[in-house]
């Protein structure tokens, strides 16, 4: 890796800890506020389908805007390229108004839907929430825009710092108005740090855009930025579908298990939201590369990284699966977060942890086809697995209950990397498992010592304090884990400072 992308990864990677810890703090204190109810149920369902079409807006969109930007940037096209952000901006301004008014009109239906065992009452007030969080649609898809834009300038550090600002905003509105307004503060709470951090992605990336006029949608990089969202969209749609068919599943147990699943989720998140921004800056790096004709030096890159980071995420994973009552009982159990909250987050936060290692597959592998303008075939796997979670979540959690929705979504996110790995082989003949296969003896026996280290040592600290327990089987555990990959370690090592 050049220095450069080191640096912006070491960069992106501090910036994402602190938001993430700062992050934790946030759900400490909404769940220590408000605990895990019918009417957190309810905002985390109206705000989840909300932020799930934005997810869906979004993550189309910033895929496919910085490929058509760089390009753009490699043929010194710069009046194109500033209509093309322009045009954007106003093409996704009509686009997300449409989409507001429709969520704003069809709210009754759409609650129906998402909580179909909810009473008229319980599903009027659903669809309340729903008409309130709508027009957050304009904001966040704005947002996305500039943040793409920043990165596809090379420019990381200010999207990361969004999650920062939402968690400053949200803790310090919950703490001085949280215990009068209820939690009907966290819907307050999402307008004014979605609108905050709007205004602070324009202000950084104010060298980069202006509005001009002109017909939007006739400008053919928008029609190019269109049609390579389309397959993406699609994809993504099946996503969206399949977390709403979750929601559902997850409405018909008991009161607050959607509330207790959305806390295993940002737990989470917090490996994922890691491995993302990295995947994030070396999207941009391997589409560089790309864009350079440099096919080996984008394979290498790729599949390097991806060996690496899959080092990282082994020993997190187990630590996750074998600890996430205490985690979640550390985190979040004290004031109204109760003993059924706790159980209930704790087995959704096993379920998600299987999916840190197939995360990195997925997401590195999906953005490499990204770099050659192929979405397609990101799209097609991202389908297969989604299909296959919506029926895995339907069997399991007859059975598993919350457990098994969520090693659905694990299972689902593992055949998707797969996919992603062997569609990219066919786009790049540099792509192949000799960077994988030296690591896989390693990475198991580490595996093995580590869960029998830290078996043995929660066994035997079994009535010590949960944080001295925790950090005590972690530290031994991972330690050995350490021994026995150093020879990748030290290979990251060597990276981080050439």
């Amino acid at each position: 890796m050049n220095h450069k992308l080191i640096k912006s990864i070491i960069s992106v990677s501090g910036i994402v800890i602190l938001a993430k810890l700062l992050g934790f703090v946030k759900q400490v204190v909404t769940a220590n506020a408000f605990g895990a109810t019918l009417q957190t149920d309810m905002i985390a369902i109206a705000e989840g389908i909300i932020s799930n079409m934005d997810y869906l807006l979004v993550t189309a969109l910033s895929t496919a805007f910085v490929p058509t930007y760089i390009h753009l940037s490699q043929n010194n096209n710069t009046k194109e390229r500033e209509l093309f952000v322009s045009d954007t901006i106003k093409v996704f301004s009509a686009v997300t108004i449409v989409i507001a008014v429709i969520f704003f009109t069809a709210s009754p239906f759409i609650a129906t839907v998402l909580a179909p065992n909810y009473t008229d009452n319980m599903s009027s007030q659903l669809a309340s929430y729903i008409r309130t969080f709508a027009p957050a649609i304009i904001i966040i898809v704005e947002m996305s825009i500039f943040n793409s834009l920043l990165k596809a300038n090379q420019s990381f550090t200010s999207g990361e710092l969004v999650s920062f600002n939402q968690s400053v905003i949200l803790i310090s509105l919950v703490i001085m108005f949280g215990e009068k307004v209820g939690p009907d503060i966290l819907v307050y709470a999402f307008y004014a740090y979605a609108l905050f951090n709007l205004f602070f992605l324009m202000t950084k990336a104010h060298r980069f855009w202006h509005i001009s006029s002109g017909l939007s949608f006739l400008n053919p990089h928008v029609m190019r930025l269109l049609s390579m969202m389309a397959p993406l969209l699609l994809g993504y749609s099946v996503v969206f579908v399949n977390q709403q068919v979750d929601k559902i599943i997850v409405s018909g147990m008991v009161a607050g298990t959607i509330t207790a699943m959305n806390y295993a989720s940002v737990l989470s998140n917090f490996v994922a939201t890691f491995i993302g921004s990295i995947t994030g800056v070396l999207f941009t790096y391997i589409t560089k590369n790309i864009a350079e004709g440099k096919e080996k030096e984008a394979a290498d890159l790729t599949t390097r990284s991806s060996a690496q980071i899959i080092t990282v995420c082994i020993p997190i994973t187990i630590i996750t699966i074998m600890n996430a009552t205490d985690i979640v009982t550390l985190v979040f159990g004290r004031g109204k977060f109760d003993n059924t909250a706790i159980e209930n987050c704790s087995l959704a936060l096993m379920g998600y942890a299987f999916m840190f290692i197939p995360f990195t597959m997925r997401e590195l592998y999906s953005r490499f086809q990204y770099g050659y303008g192929d979405s397609k075939r990101p799209m097609i796997n991202s389908t297969i697995a989604i299909v296959t979670n919506i029926i895995l979540s339907i069997i399991l959690s007859r059975f598993m209950g919350v457990l098994g929705v969520t090693i659905a979504t694990s299972i689902s996110v593992g055949i998707c990397g797969f996919l992603n790995f062997y569609t990219s082989r066919k786009r790049n003949r540099f792509i192949n498992w000799n960077r994988y296969t030296p690591n896989v003896p390693r990475w198991i026996l580490g595996s093995i010592c580590y869960i029998t280290i830290s078996a043995a040592t929660q066994e035997y600290m079994r009535s010590a304090d949960i944080m001295f327990r925790l950090i005590t089987t972690t530290i031994t555990s991972l330690l050995v884990f350490v021994c026995i990959n150093k020879s990748i370690i030290q290979s990251m090592t060597s990276n981080l400072k050439k």
